[in-house]
C-alpha cells in the first residue's frame, strides 16, 4: 500500500477514529494457524530509501507502550545500527533518529 491508497481509505472517516495496526502472523513456520495483534497506530518513521532500493517507505510504529519507549529510546540513543525483523533488515540508527525529530517533534 502507499501513501495515497492509504489517504484514500482514510479520508472519510471521522478526523477522531482512532487508527490501529493488526500485525498477522503464522503461530508456527510450518502452520497454517496464525496470530493476530493489534495495536494503536503512535506514529510514523520514514525510512531512509537508501535502505530500500530508493523507494521512499515509512514505517507505521505501534506496539506495547513500554516496547515503543524502549524503540524510541533506541532511535534517539544509538549511534549504531540496530538490526530487525526476520530478513534481518538493518536501519541506520542515526538516520532514522532525524527522521524521528521530524515526525514526533522530538
Amino acid at each position: 500500500m502507499n501513501v495515497a491508497e492509504l489517504i484514500d481509505i482514510l479520508r472519510d472517516l471521522d478526523p477522531e477514529t482512532i487508527v490501529e495496526m493488526a500485525i498477522v502472523a503464522p503461530v508456527t513456520e510450518h502452520s497454517d494457524d496464525i496470530t493476530v495483534d493489534q495495536y494503536e497506530v503512535e506514529g510514523v518513521l520514514p525510512r531512509d530509501p537508501a535502505d530500500h532500493d530508493g523507494e521512499s517507505v515509512v514505517w507505521l510504529i505501534g506496539g506495547e507502550s513500554h516496547d515503543v519507549d524502549e524503540f524510541v529510546d533506541a532511535i534517539e540513543g544509538a549511534g549504531d545500527n540496530v538490526q530487525t525483523g526476520e530478513y534481518a533488515d538493518v536501519i541506520d540508527i542515526d538516520r532514522g533518529a532525524e527522521a524521528r525529530k521530524a515526525i514526533f517533534g522530538v
